[in-house]
């Protein structure tokens, strides 16, 4: 059991002061305005928006070890810039537009003279509901919700020049594309592939239907594939899981298990073991995080101090942001402990460690700072 507020009898420990497991490599902050939602590594450069919400919103790229940075203008893109992707000396920005929709654009990186500087936009994404930027593309996902059915259209466009290359569209009633007798469950690629179960064909000779099969809709392709389902709870129950974390339309992620006890690491859309070297009731579970890389899985977790084992003892836990790496089996080794007192961190990964923005107080969107680690 986790409890959310101190008890007057429990004694308060010292604030928690020391970085252990880690090295700070740099921590970027703004005289004005806050280190925004978007950020990318690539290399050994970082990508951040310093934004304020009105009038400013600007793109930083950092080069860790030489403390070289280039800052462009991309307020004319978004004011709410929500993600960055870097393309060699360019950078593809996805922001929130006045209407909510999201646009986007590739901006140039070089400084090629008076008539094309640095922030020169190259190409621009027409507005959608979701732009995603994938490995040598894009994924334009656009909804018409009508009376009867909900047509998604997406595009695929190239990174490199922003030329469509397919453009499909699924018309929905209920989650059902009648045509296919697909039943769409939960999406990924960016929206470009849609999940769910396909009914069964009509056997004439037996005279009677097919079971019904696992299918995955591509719109790169116009093609649906189909897969036999050989345990049908498992499918049911793996299927609830990856529309209950579909929102940012991934088939990797982690999440809390079943019995709200455990942790899961989907990749894939596959459910694998992950289990922390540290008591999972020793955390407040709302501030989990996770990310599903190829070959490792990254958990930040922030201790909750009046864990129920702190309770029993007495004493509040100092509260820290503890970092794990989960090896292929499952196991999560704990890294490096950020002192967190009071504070909530947003969690990313970098090639030799990871980076944390200590968030507002009084707002969702952005933070005070961006910082930096290497694991020892």
């Amino acid at each position: 059991m986790l409890l959310g507020t101190a008890s007057p009898a429990i004694s308060q420990p010292k604030p928690a002061a020391t970085l252990e497991g880690a090295t700070e490599v740099a921590k970027l902050t703004t005289p004005a305005g806050f280190i925004d939602d978007a950020i990318a590594i690539d290399g050994d450069r970082i990508a951040y928006v310093v934004a304020d919400s009105s009038s400013k919103a600007e793109l930083h790229v950092l080069v860790l070890s030489t403390k070289a940075e280039q800052v462009v203008d991309v307020s004319a893109i978004s004011l709410h810039p929500l993600a960055v992707t870097l393309v060699a000396q360019r950078a593809f920005v996805v922001g929130e537009g006045a209407d909510g929709k999201q646009v986007a654009a590739m901006v140039d990186l070089v400084d090629r003279g008076k008539q094309k500087p640095a922030g020169t936009v190259l190409y621009k994404v027409a507005p959608a509901t979701h732009i995603t930027a994938l490995p040598g593309k894009i994924a334009v996902h656009r909804v018409t919700t009508g009376a009867a059915s909900t047509k998604h259209e997406v595009e695929l466009l190239s990174i490199d020049n922003g030329r469509r290359l397919s453009s499909r569209v699924l018309d929905l009633a209920d989650n059902v594309e009648k045509k296919l007798d697909l039943r769409v469950n939960h999406w990924s690629e960016g929206y470009s592939k849609a999940h769910g179960l396909k009914g069964g064909e009509w056997d004439k000779k037996e005279d009677q239907r097919s079971p019904d099969t696992e299918a995955t809709y591509d719109f790169a392709t116009g093609k649906l594939d189909k897969k036999k389902i050989d345990d049908l709870f498992e499918q049911r129950k793996r299927f609830q899981a990856l529309a209950d974390s579909n929102g940012t339309a991934s088939l990797d992620f982690v999440r809390i298990g079943w019995d709200n006890k455990s942790l899961q690491a989907w990749r894939g859309g596959k459910l694998g073991k992950l289990e922390l070297d540290q008591p999972l009731a020793t955390y407040d579970i709302k501030s989990i995080q996770g990310i599903v890389l190829p070959d490792a899985v990254w958990v930040a977790a922030k201790v909750d101090p009046v864990n129920q084992a702190a309770v029993d003892r007495k004493k509040a836990d100092a509260e820290y942001l503890d970092i794990f790496v989960a090896r292929p089996d499952g196991a999560a080794t704990r890294k490096a402990r950020v002192p967190a007192q009071g504070i909530r961190h947003r969690f990313g990964v970098t090639p030799s460690g990871f980076w944390l923005v200590e968030r507002n107080q009084t707002m969702e969107r952005g933070g005070k700072s961006l910082t930096i680690y290497k694991l020892n």
